[in-house]
């Protein structure tokens, strides 16, 4: 039987938050330099939420649409709200709760702050069946 890992051990910690006025092809040069797919994206005010983009909003709703990376916006391609899960959530709960609202990443929170994000293929390459 598998011990029990939380999401904080899966978690990738070296996440970044952007502005969603940055340009796509800028956003995306940094997800090249980091060697990350997703970035968090600053809420506008107090009365906002954070929003995110992948690597597969940009192929999604840029590329596929013909549509130019240094004339998008990140404000208009990310998902928003961001869907958070507590730093530690078992791994089988996690991916219970990300599949069934078919959510590839998720924010992690821990005292109300955001210290990484979970993506459920860092859970499921991470998964020891020991």
């Amino acid at each position: 039987m598998p011990r029990n890992r939380v999401v904080r051990e899966v978690m990738m910690p070296n996440f970044k938050k952007i502005d969603s006025m940055f340009k796509v092809s800028e956003a995306l040069k940094m997800l090249k330099r980091e060697k990350i797919n997703a970035v968090l994206i600053e809420p506008r005010d107090e009365m906002d939420v954070y929003g995110i983009m992948t690597l597969k909003d940009i192929a999604r709703k840029v590329i596929a649409e013909r549509r130019k990376l240094h004339e998008a916006h990140v404000y208009e391609i990310m998902s928003k709200p961001v869907f958070s899960v507590q730093a530690d959530m078992p791994l089988p709960y996690a991916a219970r709760l990300m599949t069934n609202f078919n959510i590839s990443y998720a924010m992690v929170v821990d005292n109300n702050e955001i210290i990484g994000l979970v993506s459920l293929n860092g859970i499921v390459t991470t998964w020891d069946m020991e």
